[in-house]
């Protein structure tokens, strides 16, 4: 039973889950088709191949497993100083190398791992845990590991014409922090081999996290917790000591809470409006928010394309690059119009987005937002590379009002958000004559994949102008519905 990097990255998440993928996956959930993290995957893969770039004699190891191992033996043999893939399995442990080069000084090998993260980030646990798992099976393998590097996406990297590769990248050494937890790894992979003699476990450490860090086999193991839970109270994977309380107790329906266990307070809204069916709203507070807004009120929407490698020339890696936007416009007097823009082609956009959107925004009057650090930070890329409109671009910022918080800070509150404040969740309860269901575009990432394969695919010309009115009608319906909870509130406050 052969143990690669990813199983043991496995086992560190739920070792429950490990077994099950190695001994009885098909109990497993199956995997939700998410663009988004298909994206991030393929973002990963074009990561690697233009580091690759920084290595001119570099040779690829091809095969799986076995055959991998002798392949890279081969290309040592041969003589090769830098190797892509470089696989080593030993001792029933496999682990590929992004990056094996021969260091002539030392008389060894440094291993360089290729991670699509950007060196501003703070260094991951698991870029560590992976790299140094890399380090023990080569040298269980026979060979000398001199350095362990970790290249990085270098965030100050701004593009200006052709991508300059030495400048994307930065390369730090991690050699002392693999060595650091070498022997807390020779123990792990110790107690992983051992558990796969077990017997099938029942249960599995992910019942005291959070819902989105549920192992895959937490579904099999707890087929008892509903579909709406205490794993769904705010933020809940954050209070550990209480989760685990709740578990401990089998409290698993939020109407059936022990009243020993101290909840907070916005735990307490979410278990009073499921246990009475009553919605909470904080007239008052919400009315005086309003009453303060200034018209014409701007209800704003971004849809952005963030690369790894920066497409476009005045970007920086993973920018959240504005392609499109939508703008409802809603006068003191009651009437509505509709502004919109979507950049066609593969020229920057950062230049003529802010042009259209200091014509279709006037100097007075509320930018009405759902979530202000997104729609603010894209303003402050615009307003960088803009400087004839970085004061208009920047003030669109110290106007903003981000609408989203009256459902985050729980001032308005229905059973049937499900503990989420996302508009996605709100705006069925509080318009459901508004679907996203019926439109070709229904998510943001969904939006995502279909610009970048509109922009930079293959995409049949003949075509091209439905799939733009697709996008544009799903940003559309983003600030419409930001238009309508807005009006619904008014009225509920009103009343």
């Amino acid at each position: 039973m052969i143990i690669t990097k990813s199983d043991f990255l496995k086992y560190k998440e739920c070792s429950s889950y490990f077994w099950f993928t190695k001994l009885n996956p098909n109990v497993l959930s199956e995997e939700k088709l998410d663009p988004f993290i298909e994206r991030l995957k393929l973002q990963g893969t074009e990561v690697e191949l233009f580091a690759r770039g920084l290595f001119s004699d570099g040779v690829l190891v091809n095969g799986k497993l076995e055959r991998a191992a002798l392949n890279t033996a081969e290309c040592i043999n041969l003589g090769c100083k830098e190797i892509f893939q470089a696989s080593f399995l030993v001792d029933g442990l496999f682990a590929s190398c992004d990056v094996f080069v021969w260091n002539g000084l030392f008389q060894g090998w440094d291993i360089i791992e290729i991670k699509s993260s950007t060196d501003k980030e703070r260094k991951s646990k698991e870029h560590i845990l992976d790299a140094a798992f890399q380090r023990l099976v080569v040298e269980k393998a026979g060979l000398k590991v001199v350095n362990v590097y970790l290249i990085e996406l270098n965030k100050d990297y701004f593009r200006d014409g052709d991508i300059d590769i030495d400048a994307l990248f930065n390369q730090t050494e991690i050699t002392t922090e693999c060595i650091e937890i070498e022997q807390q790894l020779i123990v792990e992979l110790q107690d992983a081999k051992k558990l796969l003699t077990q017997p099938e476990p029942t249960e599995c450490s992910c019942k005291y996290k959070g819902r989105s860090r549920h192992c895959l086999v937490f579904d099999h193991l707890y087929p008892n917790v509903p579909s709406y839970s205490i794993y769904d109270l705010r933020a809940i994977g954050s209070s550990k000591r209480v989760l685990r309380q709740l578990v401990d107790t089998g409290s698993f329906y939020i109407n059936n809470i022990a009243d020993d266990i101290e909840l907070n307070t916005n735990h307490t809204k979410q278990q009073w409006v499921n246990s009475t069916n009553e919605i909470i709203i904080e007239k008052d507070v919400i009315k005086q928010q309003f009453d303060q807004l200034q018209y014409p009120l701007y209800f704003l929407d971004y849809e952005t394309l963030a690369c790894g490698i920066p497409k476009y020339d005045e970007t920086y890696p993973y920018q959240q690059t504005v392609f499109q936007y939508s703008l409802h416009i809603l006068n003191s007097d009651g009437s509505i119009v509709h502004k919109e823009f979507i950049h066609r082609d593969q020229s920057t956009p950062v230049h003529i987005v802010a042009q259209r959107l200091r014509e279709d925004i006037g100097d007075v009057g509320h930018v009405i937002v759902w979530n202000k650090g997104f729609e603010g930070k894209c303003n402050a890329d615009l307003a960088n590379v803009n400087q004839d409109l970085s004061d208009f671009l920047l003030d669109l910022n110290k106007r903003i009002y981000d609408l989203m918080e009256i459902f985050r800070r729980m001032e308005y509150l229905h059973d049937d958000f499900k503990g989420s404040y996302s508009i996605k969740n709100v705006l069925p309860v509080m318009c459901p004559e508004l679907s996203y269901d019926k439109l070709e575009v229904t998510n943001g990432a969904e939006a995502v994949v279909e610009y970048e394969n509109l922009i930079f695919g293959s995409i049949p010309e003949d075509i091209k102008d439905n799939k733009f009115n697709a996008l544009l009608e799903y940003c559309k319906l983003d600030t419409w519905a930001m238009v309508r909870i807005y009006q619904e509130l008014g009225k509920l406050v009103s009343a």
